[in-house]
This record gives structure tokens, C-alpha cells and sequence, in this order.
């Protein structure tokens, strides 16, 4: 993580404060292309926050970015990776519209 991240966790905002924090953080790293650090803004935004949103939408978009890079490259493992998370965040999506989330 970085120490951006962590002061925003570190603040221990109400969830959706939180996810905002993050999610805005995460936009900034994804606009200077540092996708991984994006991922990472937008999956802890999910873990404080949990609802479908703006971090699910963007989560989804890097993953497909990530999958299809490793897809070009090769890299089985990766490819895996990036589709397993993708089935999380569409089984999250599921749940929400089942259980009301």
C-alpha cells in the first residue's frame, strides 16, 4: 500500500467517507496510469464500503485493462488472476441485486 492509502485508513471515516477518500485517490493514480496503485485504492474502497458502485465500475474496467494485457503477453497465471477477480465482482454484483445490498 501506499502511505496515501494508509492515511486515509488511518483517519477511520465512516464507511462511505472512506470509499469516497479512496476512490477519489484511486482516480488520481489511474489518471497517471499507475493502475496497479488504482486497483488497490478501489479494492480497499470495496472492503470499507461494500456497495456497488463507482469503485466496482472501475474495478471492473482494470481488470478487463489487466487481463487482456496479460492475454497479449502470455501470462496464463495472470490471465487467471485478472478473471477470477472479474467472476468476484460480478457474483458482488449478483448478491446486491438479489439480497438488496
Amino acid at each position: 500500500m501506499t502511505i496515501e492509502i494508509d492515511a486515509i485508513l488511518a483517519q477511520n471515516l465512516a464507511p462511505a467517507d472512506c470509499a469516497k477518500a479512496l476512490n477519489e485517490l484511486g482516480k488520481r493514480y489511474a489518471e497517471q496510469q499507475d493502475t496497479d496503485t488504482a486497483i488497490v485504492c478501489w479494492e480497499k474502497s470495496m472492503a470499507c464500503y461494500g456497495k456497488p458502485g463507482f469503485a466496482q465500475a472501475q474495478l471492473m474496467k482494470a481488470y478487463n485493462a489487466k487481463r487482456r494485457e496479460c492475454s497479449q503477453a502470455g501470462d496464463g497465471k495472470g490471465l487467471e488472476l485478472y478473471s477470477d477477480k472479474i467472476d468476484g465482482l460480478m457474483q458482488k454484483s449478483k448478491d446486491a441485486i438479489r439480497y438488496g445490498f
